[in-house]
């Protein structure tokens, strides 16, 4: 591979263009309780958990488990989903690494008839819950399979969402390299993911991924190094982070294939 030069940029939402959403270009005040409930208007108390999006999510999850029910809820709270729903084209084929009970493929489908988005996932139970939930959407469909193996068809969009962090070092390269191959020029892939920025962030999210998921290796990336590795891939690569108002160490890296 002979990639093209790669471009690291690490940018706060004020210096970003196109800008993001009013609420988290204006600039947060840095001392007191004004601070932190400003923060926590931007994060853990936005209102978009309780958007009609989310609520029609929330509503196709009726029929499952409570404690599925409950996991979503939590998952619309605290990780920002529409911050990486809106980097993802309007058409086009979607692919969602790693998806889980298939809440973010599921409001990329509901997001705009004009995509397709196929959702990866290796827990038969979990990808059998995505099926169920997702059954009123048609461009959105399931696989069951590892993501290190199952054949990548040429996608628009990739999208890793807290997943790279599970993956160990030897397989990251590779596993970035299948997302390269699978884009076309001008293809984007986004990872949402966590760094070590925040130390006290960062032992929390861990804490939390150790209780919710007991002894599943934790493969954090620091954010100079994961752009090194983008690059050696041959990606021009943004950072963005979005972990203002939350306990997690939450960035998402905007990758487009030259």
């Amino acid at each position: 591979m002979d990639p093209m030069p790669s471009v690291w940029v690490i940018l706060r939402y004020d210096e970003m263009s196109p800008l993001p959403s009013k609420a988290h270009a204006r600039a947060v005040p840095s001392k007191g309780l004004r601070f932190r409930m400003s923060a926590l208007r931007l994060g853990l108390l936005r209102p978009w958990p309780s958007s009609p999006e989310a609520r029609a999510l929330m509503a196709r999850y009726g029929r499952v488990s409570l404690a599925v029910r409950l996991e979503q809820q939590l998952r619309l709270r605290i990780c920002p989903f529409e911050e990486v729903m809106r980097y993802v084209p309007q058409s086009g084929r979607v692919l969602d690494l790693g998806c889980g009970f298939g809440a973010l493929a599921q409001l990329l489908a509901a997001g705009s008839s004009k995509r397709y988005v196929v959702g990866i996932e290796q827990m038969a139970h979990r990808v059998a819950i995505a099926r169920q939930a997702a059954q009123s959407l048609p461009n959105v469909h399931f696989i069951q399979g590892d993501i290190h193996q199952v054949h990548f068809d040429l996608a628009d969009c990739i999208v890793m969402n807290d997943v790279l962090h599970h993956v160990p070092h030897t397989l990251q390269i590779p596993l970035l390299k299948k997302c390269y191959e699978s884009l076309p020029s001008g293809g984007l892939l986004l990872i949402k993911d966590v760094n070590k920025s925040s130390v006290l962030k960062y032992i929390w999210n861990y804490l939390h991924d150790f209780l919710r998921n007991g002894n599943l290796p934790f493969y954090c990336l620091d954010t100079p190094v994961l752009l090194a590795l983008l690059e050696l891939v041959g990606f021009r690569t943004t950072a963005v982070p979005l972990d203002a108002g939350y306990p997690y160490p939450h960035v998402l890296y905007i990758c487009a294939k030259p």
